[in-house]
C-alpha cells in the first residue's frame, strides 16, 4: 500500500543531466587526493586546481549522490546551535569567526556561480521564528548577538508566512540555491588537465608517509596531502567519531495553492523544521524538512514523512505532494565542525560535523582545506581543529551520543534474537532476522531472490538496521551504511556487509510468496 504520494527522490535529481567519470583503472600521482564528491570535496579540489596543484579527486558513488545532492539547498551564516550558546562555550570572537565563515562561504558561492555556474543562486532572508511566546526572549538575545556579529539582523514580528507567528529573528542576505546544478558547475570547473576525477572508486586504505598512499582496490594514489571530505574519517578514528552522532532529516516537495514564500525559515521546535521555496518546470513548490532522528533507530521512516506533510496541511494551503527524500547528516558534540589535521597525522586532512549547515560549513571547510594543503595558514583553524578539546562545550553531547552507541552496541544484539514471527517479507524488503540463535540481514529482492549478510557493521561493530523508506542498512552508532546487497555507501566503514553462505541461509518460510 502506498501510504506517501509523489515522487521518492530529491526534488534536485530532475533537471540535473551530469557528466559520468571513470573508475580509477591506474596507479596515479598528484599533489593532493581529495575523498569525496560532494561540496566540501568538490570545492578544495578546485580550488586546489587552480591554485596550481595536481589533484584526483575519488568518489564512492556518483558525485552529487550523497549528502549535498540530497539537501534542501538553504544556505545561511546562522548555525544549528544558538549564537549565544557558541559565544557561552567559545567566546563572542570566536562566535564572529564562525558567523563570518558562513557569510564567506555564501560569498565564495555567489562568486563561482558568476563566473558562468547557472545553479539557480538568490539572495533571500532568513527567519527563525516562533508560533509561541516561550521563545520570543531568546530569540531577541539571538538578534541582538547576531547584528553585534556583523549580521543585518533583527528582531520582528513581520514575516511573510501565510500563518501568525510570534516572533521571529530576521537575517539579511542569506541565499539559497540548486545544490546538484552547483556541483555539476564545479565538476566542469575542476575535471580536466591536472584535476582527475574517478567515480565508483572506494578507498579502502590511507597510509600516510611521504608520499601518502591512498588504496582504491588494486590501484594506488599517491599524494602529497590527503583530504578527507566524507562526513567522518573511513575506517577508525573515534577521537572524532566519538564527538559526532549520525541523524537522519526527511523533506517533502509541496504543491500549494497558492504563491510559495521567497525565504528561507526555520523554527524553534526540537528538532526544528526548515522551509524554502524550490523550483520545478511546472511551477514552484514548498519543501519543508525536518522531523530528524538518530540513523538506524527509525522503524517506520515513512511516518517521519507523514509528520511533515500533517505539519504543513495545518499552515499552508497544499494542494498535493510531488517530492520526498531523506539524508543523513553528522552532528558535532560541541557545534562546531571539524576542519583541519586528523588527529595524529601531519598529511592527512579531515572535515565533519557540519549538522544541518552542511552547504555553508561545507563550503568554508573545503576552501580552509584547500589553504591548509597549500601550507597557507587559516586564522580560524584553532576553532574548527579536530584536535580541540572543549569540554564543557561538548559533554552532555558527548555523554549522550556514547551512551547512545554503547546502548545499541549492546541492546541491539539481544533484540535481534527476538525478531521471529514477523509476516513474511515482500520483494524489496530486509529485515534482522534469528537464524539458530545467531542474527542476519536478510533481503528479498524484486525477483524475490533472498540475500542473506551479516548485520554487523564493518567499522565498529554496530547491529544495522532495515530502513525501509531508502531500502538500505543503516548502522545507528557511527553513521555506516549499506545498500540492500550490503555494499558500502557511505563512510566510516570501508568493508561491505559478510554475505552469509548459501548452506547457512534461512529457509523460504522466512520470506513471501
Amino acid at each position: 500500500m502506498i501510504r506517501f504520494a509523489g515522487k521518492h527522490g530529491a526534488l534536485w535529481s530532475l533537471d540535473s543531466p551530469r557528466a559520468h567519470f571513470p573508475r580509477l583503472g591506474r596507479d596515479i600521482r598528484v599533489d593532493v587526493a581529495v575523498i569525496g564528491g560532494g561540496i566540501t570535496g568538490l570545492t578544495a579540489a578546485w580550488l586546489l586546481k587552480k591554485a596550481g596543484k595536481s589533484v584526483a579527486l575519488l568518489e564512492l558513488g556518483e558525485v552529487g549522490g550523497g549528502a549535498t545532492g540530497r539537501s534542501s539547498g538553504h544556505l545561511t551564516a546562522m548555525t544549528d546551535r544558538s549564537l549565544v550558546q557558541i559565544a557561552a562555550d567559545f567566546g563572542e570572537e570566536q562566535a564572529r569567526q564562525v558567523v563570518q565563515s558562513g557569510v564567506q562561504a555564501i560569498d565564495l558561492i555567489e562568486s563561482i556561480c558568476r563566473e558562468g555556474v547557472d545553479a539557480q543562486f538568490e539572495r533571500v532572508p532568513g527567519y527563525r521564528f516562533s508560533e509561541t511566546e516561550q521563545n520570543l526572549d531568546a530569540l531577541r538575545k539571538e538578534a541582538e548577538l547576531a547584528a553585534r556579529l556583523g549580521l543585518a539582523a533583527s528582531f520582528t514580528d513581520q514575516t511573510p508566512l501565510p500563518f501568525p507567528v510570534r516572533g521571529a529573528l530576521r537575517v539579511e542576505a542569506q541565499a539559497q540555491f540548486h545544490p546538484l546544478l552547483y556541483l555539476e558547475g564545479l565538476v566542469e570547473l575542476f575535471a580536466g588537465d591536472e584535476g582527475h576525477l574517478f567515480e565508483h572508486s572506494k578507498v579502502e586504505q590511507i597510509e600516510e608517509g611521504s608520499p601518502c598512499r591512498v588504496f582504491v582496490g588494486s590501484h594506488v594514489v599517491r599524494a602529497t596531502t590527503v583530504i578527507e571530505a566524507s562526513h567522518t574519517p573511513l575506517n577508525r578514528s573515534l577521537g572524532i567519531q566519538s564527538r559526532v552522532g549520525p541523524y537522519m532529516t526527511y523533506v517533502v516537495g509541496l504543491k500549494l495553492q497558492g504563491p510559495v514564500p521567497s525565504a528561507l525559515f526555520w523554527d524553534t521546535a526540537e528538532p526544528y523544521h526548515y522551509l524554502r521555496r524550490g523550483r520545478v518546470e511546472s511551477g514552484d513548490l514548498l519543501l519543508v524538512g525536518g522531523a530528524d532522528h538518530k540513523s538506524g533507530q527509525e522503524h517506520d521512516p515513512v511516518h517521519r514523512l507523514e509528520q511533515l506533510l500533517e505539519y504543513a496541511k495545518r499552515r499552508f494551503a497544499v494542494e498535493s505532494t510531488e517530492w520526498s527524500w531523506s539524508q543523513q547528516v553528522f552532528e558535532s558534540a560541541d557545534g562546531l565542525p571539524f576542519v583541519g589535521k586528523k588527529p595524529g597525522h601531519d598529511h592527512i586532512l579531515v572535515a565533519g560535523g557540519f549538522s544541518g549547515n552542511g552547504l555553508t560549513f561545507g563550503t568554508m571547510a573545503g576552501s580552509m582545506l584547500a589553504q591548509m594543503a597549500e601550507g597557507r595558514d587559516v586564522p580560524s583553524a584553532h576553532l574548527y581543529s579536530p584536535s580541540r578539546i572543549k569540554p564543557l562545550a561538548a559533554a552532555k553531547e558527548f555523554l549522550r551520543e556514547n551512551l547512545n552507541v554503547a546502548w545499541h552496541m549492546v541492546a541491539d544484539r539481544l533484540k535481534s534474537h527476538a525478531e521471529e514471527g514477523h509476516a513474511p517479507l515482500k520483494p524489496c524488503q530486509g529485515r534482522i532476522m534469528n537464524l539458530d540463535g545467531r542474527s542476519v540481514a536478510v533481503y528479498l529482492d524484486e525477483t524475490s531472490r533472498l540475500h542473506v549478510l551479516s548485520p554487523t557493521c564493518s567499522h565498529a561493530g554496530g547491529i544495522v538496521a532495515w530502513n525501509d523508506l531508502e531500502k538500505t542498512w543503516d548502522c545507528p552508532c557511527h553513521g555506516g551504511r549499506y545498500s540492500p546487497l550490503g555494499k558500502v555507501l557511505s563512510s566510516p566503514p570501508t568493508q561491505d556487509l559478510e554475505v552469509i553462505p548459501e548452506v547457512l541461509r534461512p529457509s523460504r518460510t522466512m520470506v513471501g510468496p
